[in-house]
């Protein structure tokens, strides 16, 4: 090869050639194109019709890994990777249930998961215990919609009940598996078409990315992936890589924080400054019995009431001093947050009142800290 010029070398200079050895960890993406050997090779990864990568809003394979090990967990034929978990639900809903196709959903959802539904005007909301209340709203109805877990008040769904009557309306069903993760419940074993994750949670697992998941069958997640390259919600792979990182450890931050959390809500239960807890591992929760039908474990999350209402509730944040005040959940570390002011800001008062998200609830992610530093902090700012 003759001696290039200095201005092509700048450009092209230094590639280095394939040497023996695999990386163990997938290198980092950036790229946003990808060349070919040939014109044909390129006409055909274009055409689709033979896989490849071409352009990183189509196919990353940082994105790829992610989706790839994402639906390995739920069992899923197939996943796609979003830029958030709203981006996520958003094209689930969408995929589903078409602008004027009729949606039926729990109650007990995420505050901004319920303004997307309510936003769409054929939404009709039952409580996620009234089995009787969906059977009828499900009648004429294209999907429903639930939590496996919601947030913040731990119902859990009876997801195999709610995948009958869905059945039954000729609806399908797309669940927010977030807090569960897919090794708490499986919700497309249990009868769920599609499922969606914040994966900015506890999949990430270090409050440093912010991502989306759907998995499902390969027919469902390709025609939501084809509508995705339209709207252009595309995971980075940067993004896509420290996610993947994070759920290398989700199996050892879960169990650490669901000890940690059954720790923390059996303090809780009976005392005299709490009005009541929501942990579904508790024998008196309300959903205790469905849960261990559905779940594989408890989590990691706790809510519970403080006497006095907001501003007793404000009060107790005030006065931790290790455990942090922050939104979102699902980190190594501990946090706390007002549901009412914060994930349900949203909702207006009645609405509160019906999903049970009292003015005095407080939600704590539970961290993998020590247990006895979280119950003396929490100890100290309930006296």
């Amino acid at each position: 090869m003759s001696e290039r010029r200095p201005e092509t070398a700048a450009v092209r200079g230094g590639r280095p050639p394939a040497l023996p050895g695999v990386p163990a960890v997938t290198p980092l993406h950036r790229e946003t194109i990808y060349e070919f050997a040939s014109a044909a090779e390129f006409a055909e990864v274009m055409a689709d019709s033979r896989r490849g990568y071409l352009y990183s809003r189509i196919r990353n394979p940082n994105t790829d890994e992610l989706a790839g090990a994402v639906a390995e967990l739920e069992c899923a034929a197939a996943a796609h990777c979003f830029a958030s978990g709203m981006a996520a639900l958003s094209a689930g809903i969408d995929g589903l249930a078409p602008a004027g196709a009729r949606v039926v959903a729990t109650r007990q959802l995420y505050g901004q998961t319920y303004s997307l539904l309510r936003g769409r005007g054929d939404t009709v909301f039952v409580d996620v215990d009234d089995h009787a209340g969906l059977e009828r709203a499900a009648e004429g109805a294209q999907l429903v919609v639930t939590e496996t877990v919601s947030n913040p008040h731990l119902a859990v769904a009876d997801l195999e009940a709610v995948a009958r009557i869905a059945r039954a309306a000729g609806a399908r069903m797309m669940v927010d598996n977030t807090i569960a993760t897919p090794l708490g419940c499986r919700p497309l074993e249990l009868g769920a078409d599609l499922v969606a994750h914040s994966a900015t949670k506890f999949l990430n697992g270090h409050s440093d990315a912010l991502a989306g998941i759907l998995a499902g069958s390969r027919e469902l997640i390709g025609a939501i992936a084809e509508r995705a390259l339209d709207t252009g919600a595309t995971l980075s792979p940067d993004t896509a890589w420290l996610v993947r990182r994070g759920l290398r450890t989700l199996h050892l931050r879960l169990e650490r924080s669901a000890a940690n959390a059954a720790a923390i809500a059996a303090f809780l239960d009976g005392h005299a400054a709490v009005q009541s807890v929501r942990y579904p591992g508790l024998a008196g929760d309300p959903h205790h019995a469905v849960a261990r039908r559905t779940l594989r474990g408890f989590g990691g999350l706790v809510a519970f009431e403080v006497a006095g209402g907001r501003s007793a509730a404000e009060t107790v944040m005030d006065r931790l001093g290790l455990i942090i005040r922050a939104t979102s959940l699902g980190g190594v570390e501990s946090s706390i947050s007002h549901p009412a002011s914060t994930s349900h800001r949203q909702l207006t008062d009645a609405e509160l009142r019906e999903a049970g998200v009292s003015p005095g609830m407080l939600r704590l992610s539970v961290g993998v800290e020590h247990q006895d530093d979280l119950l003396a902090d929490l100890d100290g700012a309930l006296r």
